[in-house]
């Protein structure tokens, strides 16, 4: 068995607030650490199940920050930033299951901890034929559109609310809950680990099952509807092929699949940075 896992940051336990998911953060190197040992319990668990192949997707901000020296031998790593489709790059060479890891709520989300969607300070929402996506949505479609089912994911309370209402027999761990956006109760990292051992073990028994389905959208094309803090990207993306101006702030793109959205969302991104790194000259 071939199992992909992607995992964030923000949706690890303990983690409330920025200079913990930050590199040059303080609190940074003591929550890489923690990210790697939810990780390392997620590898312990479908180890137990089964001989797999594993695949590790560093997939928070520069995508540069799980301690690979401490993961076993045989994972493959996932790292660095910029690559396409960036949270689930390479879900389309023949994975039988994925699984997310410190995942989190999507923007504006209430009890989501440092919740935002993909670039908080680019995007207010992202919404695809219709519905607002978080990052487990939009990467959980991905994995569907290659034929893999999310069979797990760990993270806060909200956005493991949301998974199991989009794939009802999905394993969840509950890492913390939220109080406000930079608050939380959370679980200690041995509890955690127990938990995801223990959930990712019964995930991939119900993979072997066929319990679990992939995530697909019903429609031929994907409807994407990017929207912003400032009217300062759309301004440039109306200017790109492709891309219908809704308003100040709001830009619309007419993709072929989900695939090709994500990308879109990608160009968004690495396009603000840009612009965003003219504007501080001024």
């Amino acid at each position: 068995m071939r199992v992909y896992i992607s995992v964030d940051m923000e949706g690890i336990g303990g983690v409330v607030k920025g200079s913990q998911v930050i590199s040059g953060g303080k609190d940074y190197p003591r929550f890489r650490k923690w990210m790697t040992e939810e990780v390392k319990a997620a590898i312990e668990g479908i180890k137990s199940a089964t001989d797999a192949e594993i695949t590790v997707a560093d997939s928070h901000g520069s995508m540069s920050n799980i301690l690979i020296e401490e993961l076993p031998e045989d994972v493959e790593v996932i790292t660095g930033f910029p690559r396409s489709v960036c949270m689930v790059h390479g879900i389309w060479d023949k994975y039988d299951a994925a699984f997310f890891i410190g995942y989190h709520a999507k923007k504006g989300q209430r009890g989501g901890v440092l919740a935002h969607t993909v670039a908080g300070r680019t995007f207010s929402s992202i919404i695809i034929n219709g519905t607002e996506a978080s990052e487990f949505y939009l990467n959980a479609l991905v994995a569907g559109h290659y034929g893999v089912p999310v069979a797990f994911i760990s993270g806060d309370l909200e956005i493991c609310k949301e998974a199991r209402s989009i794939i009802p027999n999905i394993e969840v761990v509950v890492t913390k809950k939220g109080i406000t956006r930079f608050a939380a109760r959370t679980r200690t990292l041995e509890s955690i680990r127990k938990k995801i051992k223990a959930k990712a073990k019964s995930a991939i028994q119900k993979v072997k099952n066929n319990l679990i389905e992939p995530l697909k959208l019903e429609a031929d094309s994907v409807e994407l509807v990017l929207k912003f803090f400032d009217p300062d990207i759309p301004d440039v993306l109306e200017n790109v092929r492709g891309f219908d101006r809704i308003d100040g702030v709001t830009v619309r793109y007419i993709a072929r699949d989900i695939v090709e959205a994500y990308k879109m969302i990608e160009v968004a991104m690495i396009l603000s940075a840009g612009v965003n790194a003219i504007l501080e000259r001024f």
